[in-house]
């Protein structure tokens, strides 16, 4: 073996380890902490296997043979590995590498994990759903029954100080790396332009000094196709091969990207190659800085992915697959500027992606409170609501007695998603297993239909299609030709795998496998329904066009034009994601099925309710009375009812009212008019204790107006001033109306209405004739509020507005008297005002 930056450390990581059964360690990438701290540990001796636990499928399978090469064992004998659905080891093999799932499994099948003396939790940071699950039971079973049980954490870039007050153990800290790293920064506007990666990638090939291996990050399998035909032909003028790597291809092509090669390797990977992947000879690592990042809206319920920026201890763990066998470096499409703005740390994924699974888990361990549980770092409270109630949806668990149900047990022995578990039984009940595992496998894997088909096509579902697609790729053999046909043979490959790996572990179960004898639309009626039960907070109500409905949680929904699914009231959307749709957010379905409603009155019963309503038809400005259908909150029919009796109609449009009962009563001019009044009153004469009449103050005469009426227009039509007038005292009444009359008494005789407005004092409105023989302004609220006189001329238009009228009469009377006199010779112009009598009747102005 090769020495390695870590060798020299492992004497004191094994005294730590058994001093203290717990150890935090952290070493650089590529100081071969994965690979020669798992097999020190088994050599040293001591009882139990040593469980080795990967983020990755394909890291773990690849980290089992480079020990097994290393250390000169042999794989499936003295090292193994098990991931999903694929398993080589034996009873006696010591050292088992293993991804997280298959953890929490045993771990639910054996709580005191017999037989395992210590568990690795290598590359930690990434700081997975499971991961964070793992460590949290792994702690409760050794503080609680496994106290010999030892258990390490590795990482290369972690903050070790919380996760080792979390076990309380101590951190050891590894520096150096086996060869060294140089970085380079390109601000690239669009790092994954394939044009972007293709000179990056050609600079690095053309270096004379340098013949290793190009590894690529980029965020997704649609980036990596378009970089792969754009670097085919440069791929040829250096002789090399373009190979990419993710987590959808099968197992074999993994291995092309990763097992040795001569010819020059340009590998084209998402962040599956992030950690505890060595791949020999890489010399250069080509990173975009940009990761597809899973996310779950828990207030929604749906999935998406996020295009993001990587964090910095994402990009040192990408540099570090340069420098594993060699010396390397790293050429960063971005900034060193940008760099230093990167978050230091990705998010933990229980913080981000949904809940379901781990919770099922919980439930199952016993746990009824997910709240209370010893999380390393508990997810908010919203974010398990949520998930406890997909869970309830799915006949999971019972959220009153908070346990696991029978259903739910059986769920978790399937290695999917809960929605895909309760689909594979529901299809094992049928008689349905194989066609129920292929829908599973369709809805989990990489879409087969590599490009969508033209629209113009209708059917009942989208997934009928499909499986249609995977029974003509299985026909023709995966062969590449299927592209023609707009077949992804490699995806359909992988799906058939997938369906037929479920189908023997459902059958291992005990599951039910016999076939249906059910005719070929019975058949595919039976398979839509499957698919209500994975998803039966997906129903989409059309509104409007074929297109568009609106779905359960009352998120807009548009269906994509490739979808047979265009008839019917209701459907599926299977895979929704939001988009922006001029201007509007919506979710985006591409793939669809057909929903009955009678098929939900069956299959999800307790979803539906029936209820009769007594409403204010805002429309029609009256009460009626309504027949409606619900699913979830999503309304279904909506029907006339019997007429309501005269409680409940009174009821009802008070109700509708109450919120704006101010406004009703403003809306009557007398009542308006009292109002004003009174909040002159009470900002005028405030020691007399007026009470604010506020909406919820008119809530107590409204509701009395409202009685015996159905209609707005009967209470609009009510006399409304007495209902006010009962709200204050017989004394605060008098008081009112001596402090704010609604009239006055003018010099001519006549009565005149005072006209009240918020900012605004009291205003009287006469003629300037009228007004003969007043002295001063009248004085309101015991005298201390002046009126606004608007002084009318003949004409009735203002020529002053005072609140001053014995001012008036003795500075600007005069004027006004020269200018008007000539025009209106018959009106009468005295020289005192104050003395003279007001005429009863003043003649009308030709």
């Amino acid at each position: 073996m090769i020495p390695l930056p870590i060798d020299p450390s492992l004497p004191g990581v094994l005294d730590a380890l058994k001093t203290r059964g717990a150890l935090v360690l952290v070493a650089e990438p590529g100081s071969g902490k994965t690979t020669r701290v798992p097999p020190a540990i088994v050599r040293a001796g001591g009882a139990g296997q040593v469980v080795v636990l990967q983020p990755r499928r394909v890291a773990a399978r690849s980290t089992a043979a480079r020990i097994a090469d290393e250390q000169g064992w042999t794989l499936g004998r003295e090292v193994g590995y098990h991931v999903r659905f694929d398993r080589k080891a034996t009873a006696a093999t010591r050292l088992l590498i293993m991804t997280e799932g298959i953890l929490t499994r045993r771990l639910l099948a054996d709580p005191f994990l017999d037989g395992v003396g210590t568990v690795v939790l290598d590359e930690f940071h990434e700081r997975s759903l499971h991961t964070d699950l793992a460590i949290a039971l792994l702690r409760e079973i050794r503080r609680e029954v496994r106290t010999d049980l030892r258990l390490v954490v590795m990482s290369a870039t972690l903050d070790a100080g919380p996760v080792a007050r979390f076990l309380d153990a101590p951190v050891i800290e590894v520096p150096g790396r086996t060869f060294p790293i140089s970085a380079s920064y390109r601000d690239a506007p669009r790092p994954t332009d394939p044009a972007t990666i293709a000179g990056a990638v050609a600079d690095a090939l053309a270096d004379p000094a340098d013949r290793g291996h190009v590894l690529v990050f980029l965020p997704g399998m649609a980036e990596i196709r378009r970089a792969h035909r754009e670097l085919s032909p440069i791929a040829s003028r250096f002789d090399a091969r373009v190979l990419p790597l993710h987590g959808s291809l099968p197992s074999d092509e993994q291995d092309a990207a990763l097992r040795p090669s001569h010819q020059r390797k340009i590998i084209l990977s998402t962040n599956i190659a992030e950690t505890s992947l060595t791949i020999d000879g890489v010399t250069t690592v080509v990173d975009s800085g940009l990761a597809r990042v899973a996310h779950h809206d828990a207030s929604r319920g749906l999935d998406r992915l996020d295009l993001q920026a990587i964090s910095r201890a994402s990009a040192d763990q990408r540099a570090g697959r340069a420098g594993r066998t060699g010396p390397g470096r790293a050429i960063r499409l971005w900034s060193e500027q940008r760099h230093a703005l990167l978050e230091p740390f990705d998010a933990a994924e229980v913080h981000r992606v949904d809940l379901g699974a781990v919770l099922l888990t919980l439930h199952s361990w016993g746990v009824t409170d997910p709240g209370a549980f010893g999380w390393y770092e508990a997810p908010a409270a919203d974010r398990i609501e949520a998930a406890e109630a997909l869970l309830a949806r799915l006949g999971a668990f019972d959220a009153a007695t908070r346990r696991i149900t029978p259903t739910g047990e059986r769920m978790l022995a399937l290695p999917v998603h809960p929605r895909l578990a309760r689909l594979l039984l529901a299809a094992a009940d049928e008689g349905l297993l194989h066609e129920g595992a292929a829908l599973a496998a369709l809805l989990s894997e990489k879409d087969v239909a590599e490009r969508r088909r033209p629209g113009g096509h209708r059917g009942l579902s989208d997934m009928l299609g499909r499986l249609d697609l995977l029974a003509e790729a299985e026909a023709a053999r995966f062969s590449p030709a299927l592209q023609a046909r707009g077949i992804d043979a490699a995806a359909a490959r992988q799906v058939a795998k997938v369906r037929d790996d479920l189908v023997r572990l459902a059958s291992r179960l005990g599951l039910p496998e016999h076939g249906s004898d059910l005719g070929d639309d019975a058949r595919e009626q039976a398979l839509l329904r499957l698919l209500i039960l994975a998803y039966p907070d997906r129903v989409v109500r059309r509104r409007g066009s074929e297109e568009t409905g609106v779905m359960v949680g009352g998120r807009g929904v548009r269906l994509a034009r490739e979808s047979v699914v265009r008839d019917g009231e209701f459907f599926l959307a299977l895979d929704p994601r939001e988009t922006r749709w001029q201007g509007t957010l919506e979710l985006q379905v591409g793939l669809a099925s057909a929903v009955r409603l009678e098929w939900l009155e069956e299959l999800v019963p307790q979803s539906i309710r029936r209820e009769r309503s007594v409403e204010y038809d805002l429309g029609r400005e009256r009460v009626v009375a309504m027949n409606r259908l619900w699913y979830e909150d999503l309304l279904i029919r909506e029907d006339p009812a019997r007429p309501p009796d005269a409680r409940e109609a009174s009821r009802a449009l008070f109700e509708a009212l109450r919120p704006r009962a101010r406004e009703v009563f403003r809306q009557d001019s007398a009542a308006s008019a009292w109002l004003s009044r009174y909040d002159f009153v009470r900002e005028a004469v405030p020691e007399l204790g007026w009470a604010e009449l506020s909406d919820e103050a008119l809530a107590g005469p409204l509701e009395v107006l409202c009685h015996g009426k159905t209609r707005a227009d009967q209470v609009r039509q009510a006399g409304k001033v007495a209902y006010l007038e009962s709200l204050i005292t017989p004394a605060q009444n008098r008081e009112l109306a001596a402090c704010a009359p609604e009239s006055l008494t003018i010099p001519s005789g006549r009565r005149v209405q005072l006209t009240y407005e918020p900012g605004r004092q009291p205003t009287l409105s006469a003629k300037l004739q009228e007004l003969f023989g007043w002295p001063e302004t009248p004085r309101l609220a015991r005298g201390r509020v002046p009126l606004l006189l608007e002084l009318l001329g003949p004409n009735q238009r203002p020529v002053q507005v005072t609140a001053d009228l014995k001012n008036f009469w003795t500075n600007t009377y005069h004027q006004v008297r020269k200018d008007l006199r000539g025009r209106y010779p018959k009106h009468p112009w005295p020289e005192d005002p104050t003395t003279a009598q007001a005429p009863v009747r003043t003649p009308r102005p030709r």
